[in-house]
């Protein structure tokens, strides 16, 4: 595994550092708001693999900034709040009060309502009808939902190919399908979004498929 992948620490500091070299006092104040407020909402969430919450979207902001060069303060704060809503409970209202009527429309366009009880069949069809939705958005919108997508591919890449957890097993047939879906948004968006997200791609098959060889014993 990529250790430093997965160090909230060191990907927090490098965040910061993007922020204090390339945003002026206002944008910075936003941003550093918006993590905080982020940081917050996700502190009792944990990613699959067992890392905090917080770093999935510190590192999507990161992908805006190092991977695309994106310098719009409003891009890296939605960055920072895109699963709030979802996965937290917060109102777009409120989004809108604390950050303006841009990172609200933005959270909003990448949030997905979810369904109580929504089985992984439906949680597949619901996302990649999100996708679809997604590839007439702004450009603006579509970075952001491919940097989101890049960050989920990696990790996803990243994970040992000798691990099958019930997780792995749970979720790694429908991680395929979306994946691919999500490369096709990709690629009229930024050409090194798209070529990492095609890199990450080709990683997460191939350890798929040794996965597929050692779960069945051959």
């Amino acid at each position: 595994m990529n250790i430093q992948f997965h160090n909230l620490k060191f990907q927090k500091k490098r965040f910061l550092k993007l922020v204090a070299e390339h945003f002026g006092p206002d944008d910075r104040k936003k941003i550093i708001a918006a993590f905080e407020y982020a940081n917050l909402k996700h502190a009792r969430q944990r990613r699959d693999e067992g890392t905090a919450y917080i770093i999935h979207p510190v590192r999507v902001a990161i992908t805006l900034l190092d991977d695309i060069g994106t310098w719009d303060a409003d891009m890296i704060a939605s960055a920072l709040l895109h699963d709030v809503v979802e996965d937290c409970g917060v109102r777009i209202k409120t989004i809108k009060k604390k950050f303006g009527k841009r990172v609200a429309a933005f959270v909003l366009a990448v949030t997905r309502p979810r369904e109580r009880g929504e089985s992984e069949t439906e949680k597949e069809k619901h996302k990649i009808e999100k996708l679809t939705t997604l590839a007439k958005a702004s450009l603006e919108i579509r970075m952001l939902k491919g940097a989101d997508i890049l960050d989920n591919l990696r990790c996803a890449a990243d994970v040992p190919w000798l691990s099958w957890t019930p997780i792995a097993r749970k979720k790694f047939p429908r991680w395929y399908r979306e994946f691919r879906v999500a490369a096709k948004l990709a690629k009229g968006v930024h050409p090194v979004l798209y070529r990492e997200i095609v890199s990450a791609l080709r990683v997460f098959e191939v350890k798929r498929i040794v996965r597929g060889v050692v779960r069945l014993g051959m």
